[in-house]
């Protein structure tokens, strides 16, 4: 079917969502808690749920580049830019991210199919199937 799709892999949401922007297109990346920090270090920060542009020029004013610089950086320099989600932006660093996975939105296709017992060939007849 020459389908493209980039699955992601992981314990909790913001690695699962991580992971599966990794290898795009057509990925598949496994973050575990053993390899999460290998794999978040090296990162820039850009690509933790929350910083935006502004957040991110605010960081490498301050040196801070890659996640593992964050998580490596004091706290109150972090906290001049983050505020009350200093906290919150540190877990994320470490791979940690205890928000639950909710599925709240509607299906956006409805599908039907039909299985015919033998091959068909006659356009007509796959255009309009019997009911």
């Amino acid at each position: 079917m020459g389908l493209v799709a980039s699955v992601g892999i992981a314990p909790n949401k913001f690695l699962a969502k991580l992971a599966s922007d990794l290898d795009k297109p057509d990925g598949f990346v496994v973050i575990t808690e053993q390899n999460k920090q290998q794999i978040l270090d090296p990162l820039p920060v850009s690509r933790i749920w929350g910083v935006g542009k502004v957040t991110d020029k605010a960081l490498k004013s301050k040196g801070i580049n890659t996640i593992e610089q964050l998580r490596n950086a004091p706290e109150n320099i972090l906290r001049s830019i983050f505020g009350d989600q200093t906290q919150h932006m540190l877990r994320l660093a470490q791979g940690i991210d205890n928000r639950e996975v909710e599925s709240i939105r509607e299906a956006k296709s409805i599908s039907s199919e039909q299985t015919f017992t033998t091959d068909i060939t006659d356009r007509n007849i796959l255009l309009d199937p019997p009911a």
